[in-house]
């Protein structure tokens, strides 16, 4: 029985290799031929095999249903794109508004900058005035005790302070304050000389 099963596996295996060398391959190779045979002569096999294929009922079918799917799948595509692109385009929108209005914030802090620029030169002008102002009569004063009479100088000095009096003296000329004290008492002129001393050595 063994032997009877082990001759009929051959005879299978002789008939399968009798049909692979005497018809398969032979006709795959005569195939392979015809094809480039065809190529080479300017025909394309593809097209006009689905050409042909289309003829036939269930071909075409399944050729008509794949190139549905396929532009279903396209068209599918080019919408979720535009979608895409629309998106985008909102986005981009939303930046440049946000751009603007970052330009308009920047505006408006540079402008106030100047403003506050304008005010701080405006609150500056009047205080050099003032200066030349509280400078002049001072030095309408000095001019005034220059030409004054040492003896009045020496009674009005002493009713002012002490810091206006040495202020006032150390703006004077020498030989002026010196005439000066020689008007006043020992005690005003000694008290002058050494405020006088004080300041010069500050």
């Amino acid at each position: 029985m063994e032997q009877f099963e082990k001759e009929e596996e051959k005879k299978k295996a002789s008939k399968l290799q009798w049909f692979l060398f005497v018809v398969f391959i032979p006709l795959l190779f005569t195939i392979s031929v015809v094809l480039l045979i065809l190529t080479f002569s300017g025909i394309n096999v593809f097209e006009q095999g689905k050409k042909y294929a289309g003829q036939l009922p269930f071909v075409s079918q399944w050729i008509e249903g794949t190139d549905a799917n396929e532009k279903k799948k396209l068209q599918e595509q080019i919408v979720e794109l535009k979608a895409t692109i629309v998106e985008k385009e909102k986005e981009l929108a939303k930046t440049k508004d946000t751009i603007k209005e970052k330009n308009a914030e920047i505006d408006t802090l540079k402008q106030e900058i100047a403003r506050l620029q304008a005010e701080k030169e405006q609150a500056q002008q009047p205080t050099a005035q003032t200066k030349e102002q509280t400078n002049a009569p001072r030095v309408d004063v000095v001019k005034m005790y220059e030409t004054m009479s040492p003896k009045k100088a020496a009674e009005i000095i002493p009713q002012m302070s002490d810091r206006e009096a040495v202020d006032l003296l150390s703006q004077l000329k020498t030989d002026k304050v010196a005439a000066i004290l020689e008007k006043m008492d020992a005690a005003n002129a000694a008290k002058y000389t050494s405020l006088l001393a004080k300041k010069a050595n500050n």
